[in-house]
Formats: C-alpha cells, sequence, structure tokens
C-alpha cells in the first residue's frame, strides 16, 4: 500500500509540475469513486489556443477480492471536428500496474492506442450545462508486456457543469485484462461511479 501511495503522489507532483511549467495551460483534475475503487486523474491542455495536444495520467485503486492498482500516463491530439460541441481525438498510452489474485500476483504493463470523444451541449442551440465523453485504451499482444497479454479499457460519463471551474459527473468504466498463462489469467473489472472535476 505504501508503495501504492508513492506512485500516486510522484503522478500527481510531476502533473502538477508541468501544468505550472507550461504557458497558457488548461488543467483539470478529477477524483471519482466506485464501490471498491477510487480514481484520480489531472489532464492538461498544452498551449490550447494553439495546438489541440493534451498530456495527462491517472491512478485506480480497487479493494477487493481481486485488488489491483494502475498508473497511466496519456498524450492526445484531440479538437472539435464536424460540428459545434463535438470533439473527437487519437493518442497513446502508457499503463503500469499489479493484480492481486488469489494465486498470486500479476504485473500489468502495456502501451495501448487511445481513442477519444466527446460532445458538450454548452456549445449548441440548446446551450444547457452539460457534457458527455466516452474513451477506448487498446493494446493488443505485440504492445503488451512482462506478464500482460491484452489490455482493453473503455469509460464513459456525463458532466453537470456547476460553473465553469467545476463539475459532478457520473460514469461507467470497464477494464479487462488478459495474462499470460500461469495461475489466474484475466482481469475483468465493471464500475459505476460517481466524482467531480475541477478546471481552471
Amino acid at each position: 500500500m505504501n508503495n501504492i501511495i508513492k506512485i500516486a503522489a510522484v503522478i500527481i507532483i510531476m502533473a502538477a509540475f508541468l501544468s505550472t511549467s507550461t504557458q497558457a495551460a488548461d488543467t483539470s483534475f478529477e477524483l471519482n469513486v466506485g464501490s471498491h475503487n477510487v480514481e484520480g486523474r489531472i489532464d492538461v491542455k498544452i498551449n490550447p489556443f494553439e495546438t489541440p495536444l493534451t498530456v495527462g495520467g491517472g491512478f485506480i485503486y480497487k479493494d477487493d477480492s481481486e485488488e489491483y492498482w494502475l498508473a497511466n500516463a496519456n498524450a492526445a491530439l484531440k479538437d472539435e471536428v464536424f460540428t459545434p460541441g463535438l470533439s473527437l481525438g487519437v493518442g497513446l498510452k502508457g499503463v503500469f500496474g499489479k493484480t492481486d489474485f488469489i494465486t498470486g500476483e500479476k504485473d500489468t504493463f502495456a502501451l495501448p492506442f487511445l481513442f477519444l470523444g466527446d460532445f458538450d451541449f454548452r456549445k449548441t442551440s440548446l446551450n444547457i450545462p452539460v457534457s458527455i465523453t466516452a474513451n477506448i485504451a487498446y493494446a493488443p499482444d505485440v504492445l503488451s508486456f512482462s506478464d500482460t497479454k491484452r489490455y482493453f479499457e473503455f469509460y464513459t460519463a456525463g458532466y453537470f457543469h456547476i460553473n465553469y471551474f467545476a463539475a459532478l459527473f457520473v460514469g461507467y468504466r470497464n477494464i479487462d485484462i488478459d495474462y499470460k498463462s500461469g495461475g489466474s489469467n484475466e482481469l475483468s473489472d465493471d464500475t459505476f461511479y460517481f466524482g467531480v472535476r475541477m478546471s481552471f
């Protein structure tokens, strides 16, 4: 547990340093909780008026019959397309962590492709304080390492924007990890969660 706290602290400190050292950055923090897990995220838009590059990181911890933790860092290019309010993007994500099965531990290490999309109703004629988002991360065998054979993650959320700087949200996350042979070789976790986002 001490190692988990140290890793999470390093990610938060690095992301905070990046956001404070980048000119014209737009930063958001998220914290969400489910029945047995907690996730923290930070995303930083680099020079949002010049390029659609976003970098970020996150940490998930689940305390249940299959205890696991996952840390990640990502970079993506996402911009508004086709119609006001719709943004699509692609990127890369690095994931590492550990799953504690009854039969033993498995290390997670993968470099998934990242596909992103969101729709902001505040930018449409409806002008209501709601937005939705959906992200997919996938790493086949060739981009999975250590004990990991395949990595898949999907999450979606709906946000209610209290103001420009704060939002409440509810969402769903699915994580499926196939491990190489030997002991338990699959982690499948479906979670409904709620949380808060703070932006500045």
